[in-house]
């Protein structure tokens, strides 16, 4: 189906670019399990952490090739769609409606296929499930309509300070989905320290690597270095807006961790910054439904004091 469902509390499942092995794996996992998997899981916390109201709007879209699946939906000319993200792969990916206002929740079939580890099994359906919740907001957000956190579709800014804006927007969105997706389910979310690390080294590997790469020479050279750089922090800043999330308090955040407050990288690159950027992000209200002409303020505020601060 290609248009919102009749049903009006229920979402649309559909399955792409999956092989007749994955599709049979798929079945062995709902027909072995008597609650029906992590299928049924990934189902009902989509279904719980939506408004009804966009239920029938959004489809879940499980998929044997997520790049794929994307490709289908968005003109990636100039710049493909890749699962790398930094020190990680991307997880799940929620499309902007299409022309009949559906939204597209896009989920990788290899969390849904059976696991012979019980251990396994159980770690993996609470990472399914907060998974699902957090891709939920996002649909959410594209659903209420005028792209609430984009400033940058609002105001005309130059090249650099639209790419910060842009950030900003992002980090903002991403934050919430992961604060109100750890609501839904119940489960706190953390960040290791291990995975912050990651995170800066894979940013300073990209820059060291890629940066460099470039010949002088190009007559893009500028636009490709800005491209780059831009990529690369743009990677480490969601991974922060996540920590930034696990902290967060009904008023508030936690201190950071030691372990985390200890990583060089964290003291030289984040700490002096970490905690303006604390009381940016306390100004969002922590719900779907958007003051816009307050966020904006915030948002532009984020990408201002990112660029004038040029401390990532």
């Amino acid at each position: 189906m290609t248009e919102p469902s009749d049903h009006p509390d229920g979402i649309q499942i559909v399955v792409e670019n999956l092989s007749e092995e994955g599709a049979r794996m798929l079945a062995e996992g709902i027909e072995s399990s008597s609650d029906g998997g992590a299928l049924a899981q990934l189902i009902g916390t989509v279904t719980e952490a939506l408004r009804p109201e966009d239920r029938p709007k959004t489809r879940l879209v499980i998929t044997g090739d997520l790049v794929a699946t994307v490709n289908d939906r968005e003109d990636r000319t100039g710049a493909p769609f890749t699962m790398e993200r930094g020190a990680g792969i991307v997880a799940a990916k929620t499309m902007p409606p299409n022309a009949h206002g559906l939204v597209d929740i896009l989920i990788p079939v290899n969390w849904l296929l059976p696991l012979e580890d019980a251990d396994e099994t159980a770690e993996r359906s609470r990472t399914i499930q907060h998974l699902a919740a957090h891709e939920a907001v996002h649909a959410s957000i594209h659903h209420i309509g005028d792209e609430p956190f984009d400033l940058h579709h609002r105001e005309k800014f130059g090249h650099a300070s639209m790419n910060f804006i842009s950030m900003a927007s992002e980090q903002i969105e991403e934050h919430l989905a992961e604060y109100l997706g750890s609501k839904v389910t119940g489960r706190e979310i953390a960040q290791s320290a291990s995975n912050v690390e990651a995170s800066i080294e894979a940013w300073q590997e990209t820059l060291a690597a890629e940066l460099p790469a470039i010949p002088e020479d190009d007559p893009e050279y500028f636009q490709r270095g800005m491209l780059v750089t831009f990529n690369a922090l743009h990677i480490l800043w969601n991974t922060l807006a996540y920590l930034a999330a696990a902290l967060r308090l009904k008023d508030g955040f936690r201190p950071v961790p030691g372990e985390i407050a200890a990583l060089p990288g964290w003291r030289q690159h984040i700490e002096p910054w970490w905690d303006r950027y604390l009381e940016l992000l306390d100004e969002i209200p922590m719900t779907v439904d958007v003051d816009i002409a307050a966020t904006d303020e915030v948002v532009r505020e984020m990408g201002t004091a990112a660029r004038v601060g040029d401390r990532l």
